[in-house]
């Protein structure tokens, strides 16, 4: 079972990638309209400047700049909300990260353009058309998505193979008992079947180790 997914590295990664998705995706659709690939950011700092910022296509900190830093902390504003939300599920499947992260982008949507007064929306709307701004919100979606799922798929434990039974046709060694011990001693270690200890307590060698065939004298008879 995967362990739960860090929140701080899936927030990091899925604000990162919200980020540059939705910045890419907006950037491409002023280039195709003829603009600067600069101009929506300028305008996302209409909050300060006024609808003027619209109009600016210069490439400069009071307006590039400012734009650049309030697109990226919305990117990882709307990826908290994403993570919060993967992380009051109790269940952790990919599926889940994908409808966290589309979700969260339609929930920025109706939040931007639905709720917030015109003078705090990212200021999109000013320069690209409605298809380029849906566009722009489901590149962040996409990204919140792929940066969770990247989260989850990095915190996967490896598996651990199941243990495989024995070849029956490969002999199992039985486990060596006393006897088998004296029969085959270890290098080094004599065999007592072959020591006798005299009475001067000598290990001497049984004379009969060498001709086995030897037998031990018939006793002799006293005579009558």
């Amino acid at each position: 079972m995967p362990r739960p997914v860090p929140m701080m590295r899936a927030w990091l990664l899925a604000g990162a990638l919200a980020a540059v998705l939705s910045g890419a995706v907006l950037a491409l659709w002023s280039v195709a309209r003829g603009q600067v690939a600069w101009l929506p950011f300028n305008a996302t700092s209409h909050g300060l400047h006024g609808p003027a910022a619209a109009d600016t296509n210069a490439l400069d900190l009071a307006h590039t700049g400012l734009g650049l830093a309030i697109h990226v902390g919305a990117g990882f504003f709307w990826a908290a909300v994403a993570v919060l939300l993967l992380r009051r599920s109790r269940r952790d499947r990919a599926g889940l990260a994908w409808a966290a992260g589309l979700g969260t982008a339609a929930l920025a949507g109706v939040v931007d353009y639905g709720l917030l007064p015109a003078r705090l929306t990212p200021g999109w709307e000013l320069v690209l058309p409605p298809v380029a701004v849906f566009c722009g919100l489901l590149a962040l979606g996409v990204g919140i998505a792929l940066g969770l799922a990247a989260a989850r798929e990095g915190n996967v434990p490896q598996a651990v193979p199941a243990p495989t039974a024995a070849d029956p046709a490969v002999p199992v060694p039985e486990p060596e008992g006393s006897t088998d011990r004296l029969r085959h001693p270890a290098p080094g270690v004599l065999d007592q079947r072959q020591q006798r200890i005299d009475p001067a307590q000598e290990v001497t060698d049984d004379p009969n180790r060498h001709d086995p065939t030897a037998r031990d004298p018939a006793p002799s008879r006293k005579s009558p």
